[in-house]
């Protein structure tokens, strides 16, 4: 049976921004990110500092590419705490 999903904090050492992470309901001791498409926490944050950036009005979200991974994120307190919605490697990357 999935659990309600808990979040983690990991703050970027390279700009002091933290992130949130929700973990899987289907497996508690799994980032989401990690369960669902085999990306990390290092991956989110360099995706963040190095891709472009594009607002989705649709979801309400930021979407962020790079040539080899997709992030899905907004502001929890703007310039200071970002949540995490997803990240995922983009198709034909290695």
């Amino acid at each position: 049976m999935p659990q309600a999903p808990k979040f983690i904090r990991r703050t970027d050492p390279a700009t002091g921004i933290d992130f949130v992470f929700k973990t899987d309901p289907d497996a508690p001791e799994l980032l989401h990110i990690y369960a669902r498409h085999l990306t990390t926490v290092q991956d989110a944050m360099t995706t963040f500092r190095e891709g472009e950036t594009l607002w989705d009005a649709t979801h309400r979200r930021f979407e962020t590419y790079t040539a080899t991974h997709g992030l899905y994120w907004f502001w929890l307190e703007r310039g200071v705490r970002v949540m995490v919605v997803s990240c995922f490697r983009e198709e034909g990357a290695d």
